[in-house]
């Protein structure tokens, strides 16, 4: 009986390790949901593929927000789990097969039609395993999403 309480244990403290680990998202707006699918080391880089869903009940213009919105204001920002802090030129963003952008990549998001998007961490250093927390500003003005600094966080991003 010890053994199996013993054994009950030890997968109950595994499980729950796993799940603190499990990546999580909340999103600016309860008309926006992000959805993370997967994130890839590219060199120096790593890149995370999302999808974007807009759920109002009309199509919509969504803008993602690189590192660099406009000089002195808010942007997408990440941090790594060895305390590095990446901004500015380091991500970029691209919605559909768009080309990356430091600034924003807007497109008109289909209702309910989930969007692939994807965001470039650049220049991680090579002893860096996860993203602790990556905030993907959005603009979406006729969703309710107007300040620059509302954001998508995904949090506990292995690669």
């Amino acid at each position: 009986m010890k053994k199996i309480l013993a054994s009950l244990s030890a997968m109950l403290l595994l499980a729950t390790a796993a799940f603190a680990q499990s990546i999580s998202v909340t999103s600016p707006s309860q008309n926006l949901k992000l959805q993370f699918k997967s994130a890839e080391r590219s060199g120096s880089d790593v890149i995370l593929t999302v999808l974007v869903t807009n759920l109002s009940s009309s199509e919509q213009i969504v803008n993602l927000v690189g590192g660099q919105y406009q000089t002195g204001m808010a942007a997408s920002i990440a941090y790594d789990n060895d305390g590095n802090v990446y901004e500015l030129g380091n991500i970029v963003v691209s919605i559909g097969n768009k080309s990356f952008s430091e600034q924003y990549c807007a497109a008109s998001f289909p209702a309910g039609v989930p969007v692939k998007c994807h965001v470039r961490v650049k220049n991680l250093a090579s002893d860096v395993s996860s993203l602790v927390k990556l905030k993907l500003c959005v603009l979406a003005p006729e969703l309710g999403v107007k300040n620059v600094g509302s954001c998508f966080e995904i949090n506990n991003v292995a690669f």
